[in-house]
């Protein structure tokens, strides 16, 4: 993954599941939130998205490196069981690990950097 910014300024990015649709599935979508499936197989690059406020529950962990909005890397190792919240964010996820990477993701679409269509 090179330094540069993900997006350009003023582009949309796009949810993770119409970003890459073979590594993210929409299992269940209320309109107001929704839950999402991924699996990231090793060496695996999705491309750049966004998600809303996020709950991320990791059934396999592993390594994953994650590009940030500015063109900044962070490696973080998740292990089974993990998890994680953040606020609306744009990046792409790299699984630079051995083992295939599964998460279930609870998204509020409510709260989202973009108005969802």
């Amino acid at each position: 993954m090179s330094n540069s910014p993900l997006i350009t300024v003023g582009q949309r990015a796009p949810l993770a599941d119409e970003a890459s649709p073979d590594m993210y599935e929409e299992l269940v979508n209320t309109g107001i939130t929704r839950l999402v499936r991924m699996k990231m197989p090793p060496g695996a690059t999705d491309e750049p998205h966004r998600h809303p406020e996020e709950i991320v529950y990791f059934i396999k962990g592993g390594t994953l490196s994650i590009k940030l909005e500015d063109g900044s890397v962070v490696e973080k190792e998740v292990a089974d069981g993990d998890f994680m919240h953040n606020g609306p964010w744009t990046h792409q996820v790299s699984n630079v690990g051995t083992t295939t990477v599964e998460a279930v993701l609870f998204e509020r679409l409510d709260n989202d950097l973009e108005p969802h269509d």
